[in-house]
């Protein structure tokens, strides 16, 4: 599938009919990234559009939520840095890959956006395992990794948890997987919060994840 698709005509402040709903969401999983222009939505609207493709997740995070609705994450605002803005997400990764059900899709509304650099890329993680060469494939055939909130590998920094937000995010373990509404196979990769992969050394599994990436993050696959 080609990956990114444009979708005019359609006005997501309005309540869309379950057939509209029900392309939006193949056009999705056909084309992995959707971009619809032109929309000023408030943020119950936003959480509908939400809705289209799953239940919207509650953000992690309570300082970087909004009261209501939970689900609205406010990005580049972060107590990290104090009262300057801390800017997120500058490296490589895949959203919520920390937790034992993880993020089917991320939803970016711009409000803002400044007038050079900021661009955010993606890859094709079902692309990347089909043309992966057969010898990585079978070396990690059956290998889990280790994904954690805080991974030693991590470069970017993290908030810091409470305890109840700590009991929420346990250690999860996957490496491939497969997109359940279309049983695609892809690899479930991300530098930020793979600590490393059971059951290896961490001088073998930071070898393999760093070939991993290498091949991952070709510019093929953006």
């Amino acid at each position: 599938a080609e990956v990114l698709a444009y979708i005019a005509g359609i006005d997501l402040t309005k309540p869309l009919s379950e057939n509209q709903s029900s392309i939006l969401n193949d056009c999705f999983l056909a084309h992995h990234i959707i971009c619809e222009r032109d929309q000023s939505l408030s943020l119950p609207q936003l959480v509908a559009v939400g809705n289209i493709f799953g239940e919207p997740q509650v953000q992690l995070l309570g300082d970087y939520r909004l009261d209501d609705p939970l689900n609205i994450f406010i990005f580049n605002y972060n107590k990290i840095g104090g009262v300057k803005p801390h800017v997120r997400a500058t490296h490589w990764h895949t959203d919520d890959s920390y937790f034992a059900i993880p993020a089917k899709a991320t939803i970016l509304c711009a409000q803002a956006l400044p007038t050079s650099g900021g661009s955010t890329q993606f890859i094709d993680t079902e692309a990347v395992l089909k043309v992966m060469p057969t010898t990585i494939q079978l070396r990690i055939e059956g290998w889990r990794a280790v994904h954690k909130y805080q991974s030693r590998r991590s470069q970017a920094k993290v908030a810091i948890r409470t305890p109840e937000e700590e009991a929420l995010t346990p250690d999860v373990f996957i490496l491939n997987t497969k997109v359940p509404e279309t049983g695609q196979a892809a690899l479930y990769i991300n530098p930020n919060r793979i600590d490393h992969i059971e059951g290896l050394s961490l001088t073998q599994s930071d070898e393999i994840l760093d070939e991993l990436y290498a091949f991952a993050f070709d510019e093929r696959f953006q």
